[in-house]
């Protein structure tokens, strides 16, 4: 059988725009949320979510985290990966952004995810402004590449704790 353009959209639109159903089985069945925190208009993991599960509400992803079964890490972009999925994409070596070139991290890189790790792991729950008032870090070149904050940068190894906690509790209309 060969495969068309319109076979396709056909199945991209099969794939991505299913029935409403549980926020667990929407994200077994999708593999990958992206997620991003700025809110403009909503935050991306609830624009996605909002017409594929049932009765979604803003944040019910960061309230029900822990059950679902998922993980934070950085598939085409930063998001929520089911284990399957994490599983294929894992072990790989820290390497710096593509901005960067495709080397392995610094040892002095390396030094302080751990200390942010560390940091992270005594607290529990911070805020990346915590974080990064305690470490002053600077900025490094970004992903595509302009400037980041050097300690939000890190967040590819510290745990999920550091990024979930802040998104607050709004609903999205």
């Amino acid at each position: 059988m060969a495969i068309t353009l319109d076979g396709m959209r056909q199945l991209a639109v099969d794939r991505s725009l299913f029935p409403p159903t549980t926020l667990k089985r929407a994200l077994h069945r999708m593999g990958f949320v992206q997620a991003d925190p700025i809110r403009a208009p909503a935050r991306a993991q609830d624009l996605i979510l909002r017409h594929r599960v049932k009765s979604y509400r803003t944040c019910d992803l960061e309230r029900r985290y822990a059950e679902l079964g998922i993980h934070e890490d950085f598939f085409i972009n930063y998001g929520f990966v089911t284990t399957e999925i994490q599983a294929l994409m894992h072990p790989r070596a820290d390497s710096c952004v593509p901005a960067e070139g495709r080397l392995p991290w610094p040892g002095a890189r390396k030094k302080r995810a751990q200390l942010v790790l560390e940091f992270v792991r005594e607290r529990r729950i911070v805020h990346p402004q915590e974080v990064d008032d305690h470490f002053s870090h600077g900025t490094v070149r970004n992903y595509w590449g302009g400037k980041s904050n050097a300690t939000t940068h890190l967040p590819s190894s510290v745990p999920t704790q550091m990024i979930c906690p802040f998104f607050g509790d709004s609903e999205i209309e």
